[in-house]
């Protein structure tokens, strides 16, 4: 049923918001990211969530799609949890696979969500060389929600700030449960980066 509702080479928008685990792979219809923007090559605006893309890990995340999506502008990635490396990929991919993309709005998942979620290989891998091997060219502006000051999403945005050479503004909105010391200091984070 998604395939063929996105299966319309008119859309401009698209958001894809499942809200909740899919507990049965099985009986879910298959689909990833190449088939769905293969369908969509008009389009300008793209979002999704965390729980979609978790579906879409079942069948494995590329590095590069078979076409990059060139018609895209604004990325919205909703309910991420960047120390996941499931989710790290998606959005490295989906990045990666934008060369005309001008907004990337981000909302953040607190790490108590999932507090089974081993950061260690997302933090790793946001800090080797190749992580991103791409320049964001077109990206102006970047906006992240619920920041909570996690060392994979600190590394995300310094990787935003070292690739994106035509970033204009950078907004970044803070967990409301952080007390002035921890926005203090996640403040000072990333003034330090280049």
């Amino acid at each position: 049923m998604l395939i063929q509702l996105l299966d319309s080479p008119c859309l401009f928008e698209v958001v894809i918001v499942l809200q909740n685990r899919i507990q049965d792979y099985e009986q879910a219809e298959k689909t990833n990211l190449a088939t769905i923007f293969s369908n969509l090559p008009t389009v300008r605006t793209f979002g999704i969530d965390s729980y979609f893309v978790k579906f879409l890990a079942a069948e494995m995340i590329p590095k590069l799609l078979p076409h990059p999506i060139s018609s895209l502008k604004c990325l919205w990635l909703l309910f991420f949890q960047l120390g996941d490396l499931d989710l790290l990929h998606a959005a490295l991919c989906l990045l990666r696979n934008s060369p005309n993309l001008e907004s990337l709005h981000m909302y953040m998942l607190d790490m108590q969500v999932d507090p089974r979620v081993d950061v260690g290989p997302a933090s790793n891998h946001l800090e080797s060389p190749n992580c991103l091997d791409c320049t964001l060219d077109q990206l102006q502006t970047v906006e992240i929600t619920y920041l909570e000051g996690s060392k994979p999403k600190l590394l995300f945005i310094k990787l935003l700030l070292a690739h994106s050479p035509s970033l204009e503004k950078l907004t970044i909105t803070t967990s409301g449960d952080l007390d002035a010391k921890k926005i203090l200091a996640i403040s000072k984070d990333v003034m330090r980066f280049p």
